[in-house]
């Protein structure tokens, strides 16, 4: 027999909101709320994220979160490797450019 995968129990809506205010009050952000529930920071914005439309139509709107730093070494990474492959492009495109005009010239010097 296959073992099924557990779901974890459903997020209350009282208990994700008082755990929301709770990380609000203290300048918190997603992923605390999430450890203060005990979910992943995903499972933690799905449930923001299903329980937004329900409060919009009772005219609430939770306050935002401080939102998660970021490592920007990450981008600086990905830009070095953006930046390398254009300097590629265009040294490929002056080799291109070099080797025309010496066809030209061979064209030019056998007429």
């Amino acid at each position: 027999m296959s073992e099924k995968k557990q779901r974890a129990e459903a997020i209350s809506a009282t208990a994700f909101v008082e755990a929301y205010v709770k990380v609000h009050q203290n300048g918190g952000t997603i992923a605390d709320v999430a450890d203060e529930l005990g979910r992943s920071v995903e499972q933690t914005r799905s449930k923001k994220n299903a329980l937004t439309p329900a409060f919009a139509e009772r005219g609430i709107k939770l306050p935002k979160l401080v939102r998660q730093g970021r490592n920007g070494t990450s981008y600086d990474e990905a830009a070095q490797v953006a930046g390398d492959y254009l300097a590629s492009l265009m040294a490929g495109s002056d080799e291109a450019d070099e080797a025309d005009e010496s066809v030209v010239e061979l064209e030019l010097a056998s007429e």
